[in-house]
């Protein structure tokens, strides 16, 4: 699942960011579902030619739906002008309440820049401008609901505007909550805008690149990257870029790959929240305790909110409360487990991990090994290509990649429940176990032969 400042997709999706694995596979590595919108690396601004004010009329087409609920009355804002100076039943000129908006949101004034674009949309309501740069207000002022309608408004008069295109890409997959699907809508956003403008290249690469690691495709994520870094004009850009490199490659198991990308970016910003907490997991599965505890404790102070504190469980605990869970699982399905060994573990193994092609995540929560229950092994070793939701971020030239052989042994049956993954999808010790059962059910999903798309469409992703 992703992470973006991706801890929430990463490893709340751990981001993410996918589901892991499909029937018949004989390992089968699970993230959970996305809880809040993984913090994400910023996807830097990119000045774009304006597009027409009143463009020609077309037919709007479904774009982005949003589920009917009900709108709690808000209490009335203060009025607030553009222009002071202005009276108040004089129009200001739109092309200067643009501008105005405009110079606001450079300055994060945002509710300044609201109340210019919603006086500028008011005038001329099939302006693409006033409508985006209202969307864009909405967005810093984390009315994402309302940024949402207001790009929704912007596309179904303007549906092949590359600069609302992108906008809307960077909202599905940086600003909502991340699911598969969200990350799938922002990557047809993103393939819709094009990279014919060389004013968007870089910035088409990085959303694209990141909506790829959410749908745990990080081999694929790595190609647009990498495009993207060539384009990339501003140092901004090109941090952004190399930390999305950093978790690609980190979730296609090149951790000393990854380790480079993160220092760089570190070097350029010692205060990235995510490039810490990324360096953290390199760190930790290298076995350097002490020093990935140093990169988590940086991300926690940078974005407390994102990376809070580890919840904190003895492994000899743990273990227990996994043995517990295993006993509040409906009767069935205890007994499919009855000759199905269920063990914790702290993180999973480089072995396991590239045991598929491409490797499962890092992240992952949990792990079946082996068919499913009722298939038998038939010599000639399964191997199935991994599906993924939401959480991660392929090659460069030069690189290692883990080998992924042909096939291989069908190893025994087994559940594996990781608890420093786990550990940190949670935000306090009475999540833990809930958790574990969830996860638990997940795999004991695989061991029935389900996939992750059928896990997911009945609330197990």
């Amino acid at each position: 699942m992703r992470f973006r400042s991706r801890l929430n997709a990463s490893l709340t999706t751990v981001r993410g960011a996918a589901a892991k694995g499909v029937m018949g596979a004989a390992l089968i590595g699970c993230q959970p579902s996305p809880r809040a919108p993984a913090p994400k690396a910023p996807t830097p601004s990119v000045a774009a030619p304006a597009p027409p004010t009143e463009p020609a009329a077309v037919e709007p087409p479904p774009m982005i739906a949003a589920p009917p609920a009900a709108v709690a009355d808000a209490a009335p804002r203060p009025l607030r002008r553009c222009f002071d100076t202005v009276p108040v039943w004089v129009d200001a000129p739109v092309p200067d309440l643009l501008d105005r908006a405009e110079a606001l949101l450079q300055t994060d004034d945002a509710e300044g820049a609201l109340a210019c674009a919603e006086e500028a949309c008011r005038q001329a309501p099939r302006s693409v401008d006033a409508h985006q740069d209202r969307a864009s207000a909405l967005l810093r002022l984390g009315r994402i609901e309302a940024a949402r309608e207001a790009i929704t408004l912007v596309l179904a008069i303007a549906p092949t505007d590359p600069s609302s295109l992108l906008f809307a890409a960077d909202l599905f997959i940086n600003h909502l909550p991340a699911t598969t699907e969200r990350a799938s809508i922002g990557l047809e956003y993103v393939r819709r805008a094009g990279r014919s403008s060389a004013a968007f290249r870089a910035r088409s690469g990085l959303l694209e690149g990141q909506a790829l690691i959410d749908l745990g495709r990080a081999a694929d994520a790595l190609r647009a990257l990498t495009r993207a870094l060539q384009e990339a004009k501003t140092s901004e850009a090109k941090v952004a870029i190399t930390y999305e490199l950093g978790v690609a490659m980190f979730e296609l198991a090149r951790f000393s790959d990854a380790q480079a990308r993160l220092a760089a970016v570190l070097e350029q910003e010692p205060n990235h929240a995510q490039a810490h907490f990324h360096m953290g997991l390199v760190l930790e599965r290298a076995g350097e305790m002490e020093l990935a505890e140093q990169h988590f404790a940086a991300a926690t102070a940078a974005d407390a909110t994102a990376f809070p504190p580890r919840v904190e469980v003895a492994a000899d605990a743990f273990a227990e409360q996994v043995r517990e869970a295993v006993s509040q699982l409906p009767g069935p399905m205890q007994e499919s487990l009855r000759d199905v060994p269920v063990e914790a573990a702290e993180l999973p193994t480089l072995e396991d991990l590239t045991a598929e092609s491409p490797p499962l995540s890092p992240t992952i929560l949990g792990l079946f090994r082996g068919l499913p229950l009722g298939r038998v092994d038939d010599g000639v070793g399964v191997r199935l290509k991994n599906v993924r939701t939401t959480a991660g971020r392929g090659g460069v030239v030069g690189a290692s990649v883990p080998p992924s052989p042909a096939s291989f042994a069908i190893p025994e049956r087994g559940i594996v429940i990781y608890r420093r993954n786990l550990l940190r999808s949670v935000r306090g010790v009475a999540e833990v176990q809930p958790a574990i059962v969830r996860t638990l059910l997940h795999e004991a999903g695989h061991l029935l032969g389900e996939d992750d798309g059928s896990l997911r469409d009945r609330g197990l992703e």
